[in-house]
């Protein structure tokens, strides 16, 4: 992909830290890079894509990234997370409810998208 995307969670329309222990736990079997610096991981699926992740606490990019089995990986981390996907010019929501959580701004920007790889992949390519 040309652009990298973000993941994020929201409570009341602020912004919560991200439960380090989901992240690690949906991360670690994929990554390529295991002993290295723990907050820049470079993630490969099954399938053999890759994408370069830096993970805090307070979300997760993803940059440089393929179709394919990296965003079922990214999709199961937004889901397990509770996040939103933050897009160059809209948010990916995996149910309605997280629409409220929203900040003011991003609500009407928001769409809700089956979160699973395959529903990502169909609004990437749009």
């Amino acid at each position: 992909m040309g652009y990298a995307i973000s993941l994020h969670r929201f409570v009341d329309g602020e912004a919560e830290t991200l439960d380090e222990r989901v992240i690690r736990e949906v991360l670690a079997p994929h990554a390529a890079n295991a002993g290295q610096d723990a907050n820049e991981l470079l993630v490969r699926a099954a399938d053999g894509g890759e994408a370069e992740m830096d993970v805090s606490g307070d979300g997760v990019s993803v940059h440089r990234f393929p179709l394919g089995g990296i965003l079922d990986i990214i999709a199961e981390l937004t889901d397990r997370l509770g996040a939103a996907i933050a897009l160059p010019d809209s948010v990916l929501l995996g149910t309605e409810e997280q629409r409220a959580n929203l900040p003011d701004g991003l609500r009407d920007m928001a769409v809700v998208v089956e979160m699973t790889g395959p529903g990502l992949q169909r609004v990437l390519n749009e």
